[in-house]
């Protein structure tokens, strides 16, 4: 029997808040006015938006504040597509916010409020029965709490019911807890190169080798211009990436490569073809905004235009 959804997020919803300036740094004593104001799900309700609209069934898990901020945030799901039956929503906790600072040459920096980043607690096994798939992110992996307990949980029973489990460890890479355990759990690690450096802690190449020789897993490596580089079976294959020429916005391309990569495996395709796929959601991300609207055939035409599929 087909399972209910083809991938289940857990956790980490958080809206961002995006504002431009001329240059950084921003000193203090200092007023700088941004030209506009851009208001986006982040992180990976920006990852399921996507997901959704690339053909994916998805469900999002998460316990969020009952502010106008998670309204906004379980409202934008809806509107995807995505189920939010298992997104509560609590009045004694805050929503999680990110205020993303872009300045001319498309540098970044980010302010962010983890609100109620370890109000997780509890999952039901069977939202992870009726999925093909599971998903999530390490920024609630730094320190042992609830929803670190919730989602190893979530994780384990996942690998027991033979699922794909996909993790991005993110930039908090180092202080993630027993990260040895997730790494092992997971079928697919994303990584991109700062992370793969800081995990592995040599030279790129020394660590795509280190990689190589491990034993479980796949590992899926984000590297910018270069592309992105696939690790299955020990063996590894480069994915070239498409020239950018315009770069609008660069939060949100790694969010965007997962998706991608996700959608195109859960839809059959082999992992080399994932790659390839992750690599053009990345490029319309980085040329065309947060705002993108990922249809499967302006999609189609880009990889036809650039790889032979």
């Amino acid at each position: 029997m087909p399972c209910k959804y083809d991938l289940l997020i857990i956790g980490d919803a958080v809206l961002d808040l995006y504002f431009n300036i001329k240059s950084f740094p921003v000193l203090a004593g200092t007023t700088n006015i941004s030209p506009d104001m851009q208001i986006s799900p982040g992180g990976p309700v920006a990852l399921a938006i996507i997901a959704s609209k690339l053909g994916l069934n998805v469900a999002f898990c998460d316990q969020i504040g009952s502010d106008i901020f998670g309204e906004y945030i379980k409202q934008k799901l809806q509107e995807a597509g995505i189920s939010t039956e298992y997104v509560l929503m609590e009045k004694d906790i805050s929503t999680p916010i990110s205020i993303n600072i872009v300045d001319a040459d498309k540098n970044h920096s980010f302010i962010g409020y983890l609100g109620s980043g370890d109000s997780l607690n509890y999952i039901d096994k069977t939202i992870i029965q009726n999925s093909d798939a599971i998903f999530f992110e390490g920024y609630n992996l730094t320190k042992f709490s609830r929803t670190y307990k919730s989602i190893l949980n979530v994780a384990e029973t996942a690998r027991l019911y033979k699922k794909y489990i996909f993790f991005d460890p993110g930039p908090l890479i180092k202080d993630i807890k027993n990260i040895e355990k997730f790494m092992e759990i997971s079928d697919t690690v994303f990584l991109n190169q700062e992370e793969l450096l800081d995990y592995v802690k040599l030279p790129l190449n020394d660590s795509i080798e280190y990689l190589m020789n491990k034993n479980n897993g796949n590992y899926v490596l984000k590297l910018g211009k270069q592309g992105s580089v696939l690790i299955a079976e020990k063996k590894k294959t480069m994915c070239k990436s498409i020239k950018t020429e315009k770069i609008k916005n660069t939060i949100g391309a790694g969010d965007a490569f997962d998706a991608g990569y996700m959608a195109a495996l859960l839809k059959g395709y082999d992992r080399n073809t994932a790659c390839i796929v992750a690599n053009t959601i990345a490029h319309i991300r980085l040329s065309e905004g947060i705002n993108v609207n990922n249809d499967l055939e302006k999609i189609i035409e880009i990889i036809k235009m650039n790889y032979k599929v």
